[in-house]
């Protein structure tokens, strides 16, 4: 079974969260999540948030606090175990795709109140669902 461990940012300001959408070559195109993604061989969870956030938003993570981790298997790749580890982030900056033709399609201050119209990945949902339980 192959693992993949992936960090994300939750940003929420002025009554809106930053979200990003998956290119539609993705697993899940079109799908709106939180920006961040994979850690790569040797690099430490904080790393590959501030990496991944500002490769997927052109943001720069100005604090951050690990406030949860989920977990999920999937076999239509066959045997994957995905850890998502989660941070709340306060950053700085306009977001901007930064990669033409990279897995973000689109990067936006999503008012909260909209967030539920949104097609989302299974857990950003729930990290959405639990975040409004508080």
């Amino acid at each position: 079974m192959r693992t993949r461990v992936s960090t994300y940012g939750v940003a929420i300001r002025d009554g809106h969260i930053l979200m990003t959408q998956l290119a539609e070559y993705c697993t899940r195109g079109g799908s709106w999540t939180f920006p961040g993604g994979g850690m790569d061989h040797g690099e430490q969870p904080q790393e590959a948030l501030v990496r991944e956030m500002y490769e997927e938003t052109g943001l720069r993570v100005l604090d951050s606090t690990l406030f949860d981790a989920k977990s999920y298997s999937e076999s239509a790749r066959g045997p994957y175990l995905a850890v998502q580890l989660l941070y709340r982030v306060t950053v700085e900056g306009e977001p901007r795709v930064m990669e033409e033709g990279g897995t973000t399609a689109a990067v936006a201050w999503v008012p909260l109140n909209e967030v539920a119209t949104l097609p989302v990945v299974p857990f950003v949902a729930e990290v959405l669902n639990e975040l409004t339980l508080k």
